[in-house]
């Protein structure tokens, strides 16, 4: 069996027998030099999962234009008294019940336990007012369900509530959420005063945008992950922060090859796959190619191909919207009163609801010491800066609607078009780490279904 052989299996896409037989040959007597060669464009976690979940039947050979692994997983430290935590810039949180398969990934990485766990609760404000909108009760803070100005926006939550539980198992992905929001028995003043404006801050567009948004992706991380009795909703925060599980398990790795700190700067079409080149100079010869990156980054680079026409179309159709996060140790953009704080705290400003999140709320307190005064804020549309900044980041969010919904599902039809592949949040319906990571086992199974680390997950 010869290298041809091998990369004509993996160019057949839908052939999944062919492509086990052709690399399990190889993986039984041959060296890692004539494994088959797979580039990844993209470090972050679908990049990463790629090449861990190939790790043993192909050399993989990852491009990252930063100089640390992670992408939308990026962590940064932050000292904070007398202590430094690692701060999530993008993506944070996972639950057993949102993000299962990235759980078992951290089990068997040996990451289990460097996980912390912590109530969710919820302040709504708007502006300056003296008293907020809502206050979440919890299991450590019921005064808000005695509270009578509270009442009618925490009945207005709890059916909403209830129908996200509902919903977010067996929705349909394409309905609005202005849609969905109206069929609720919630009267209009809490539907859109409230509900929708909090919403719109947990993507981070504005509340006009998040009419718009897939119903069931907006409401898919409160509904999926809520206990029965509607209180308590927990998630958990890496204490390496979520980049550092990306670096974990790159190192878990035997046969990558990383090229960091310098951009892809061309793909070429070769007679036995792909050339790769960065700016740095560095490259590639491969059989097969995953752009593991957003689709705005892909677009440029994908090789000039006639088959891969529709392709390009579809890439272009996936909807981005601009946004800023920024990580800071004053309360600038808390309630007033610090008897309202919450573990998410979402302010209403004209058309935009932005959230912070408290980070005293989420680590235990020491002993003798007081919470953490560390916040992540959305800050896109926020009239004052923090006085205290720790980091800032401009970003493009995906902005999931339907018709984003329906671009992922038509580059699924796509996907393996003269050997090439994609990976990311944006292939599936939630922008989140396990879609990132469910997306890098697709490849892989379609590329090796018998990988021993994708049947570790469960294939």
């Amino acid at each position: 069996m010869n290298r041809d052989l091998t990369r004509r299996a993996f160019l057949k896409a839908g052939s999944a027998a062919a492509v086990a037989a052709s690399i399990a040959g190889r993986a039984r007597g041959l060296g890692a030099q004539d494994l088959p060669r797979v580039g990844i464009v993209g470090g972050g976690l679908a990049g990463v999962s790629c090449a861990w979940l190939l790790d043993g039947v192909a050399q993989t050979v990852l491009f990252e234009s930063r100089q640390v692994l992670g992408g939308h997983a990026e962590t940064i430290p932050v000292h904070v008294g007398n202590q430094t935590i690692g701060a999530d810039v993008g993506a944070q949180f996972f639950a057993d019940g949102t993000h299962p398969t990235y759980t078992t990934l951290l089990e068997a990485i040996g990451l289990q336990n460097a996980t912390v766990d912590a109530e969710m609760t919820i302040t709504v404000t708007a502006g300056t007012a003296s008293r907020p909108l809502f206050v979440s009760p919890s299991s450590s803070r019921t005064w808000p369900i005695l509270a009578q100005w509270n009442r009618d926006a925490l009945l207005a939550f709890f059916a909403f509530a209830l129908a996200a539980k509902q919903f977010s198992e067996d929705g349909d992905w394409l309905v609005p959420l202005g849609d969905w929001l109206a069929g609720l028995p919630i009267a209009p003043a809490q539907r859109d005063g409230l509900l929708l404006p909090l919403l719109a801050s947990l993507t981070g567009c504005t509340i006009p945008q998040a009419l718009t948004l897939s119903a069931r992706s907006a409401v898919f991380f409160i509904g999926k992950a809520l206990p029965a009795n509607l209180i308590g909703l927990r998630y958990k925060n890496s204490l390496l922060g979520l980049g550092g599980n990306v670096s974990v398990l790159a190192q878990r790795c035997h046969d990558l090859t990383v090229h960091r700190g310098s951009p892809v700067s061309g793909i070429e079409p070769i007679p036995t796959g792909f050339r790769i080149s960065n700016a740095a100079g560095a490259v590639e010869d491969v059989d097969v190619l995953v752009f593991a990156n957003p689709p705005f980054r892909a677009r440029p680079l994908l090789p000039d191909l006639p088959e891969l026409a529709p392709v390009a179309a579809t890439l272009e159709s996936f909807d981005y919207f601009p946004a800023k996060i920024a990580i800071h140790r004053d309360p600038v953009y808390m309630p007033a009163a610090p008897a309202y704080w919450s573990s998410y705290n979402a302010d209403i400003s004209g058309e935009s609801c932005e959230g912070s999140i408290w980070y005293g709320a989420l680590r235990p307190v020491p002993a003798g010491g007081q919470p953490l005064s560390l916040f992540k804020s959305w800050a896109t549309e926020r009239s004052q800066p923090p006085a205290q900044p720790a980091f800032h980041q401009p970003f493009l969010h995906p902005l999931i609607t339907p018709a984003f919904i329906e671009a992922g599902r038509q580059l699924a039809t796509l996907q393996g078009r003269a050997g090439v592949w994609f990976a990311g949040s944006y292939t599936g319906e939630v922008d989140s780490q396990e879609t990132a990571l469910t997306s890098a086992m697709n490849v892989a199974r379609n590329l090796h279904p018998q990988a021993p680390n994708l049947l570790l997950l469960g294939g």
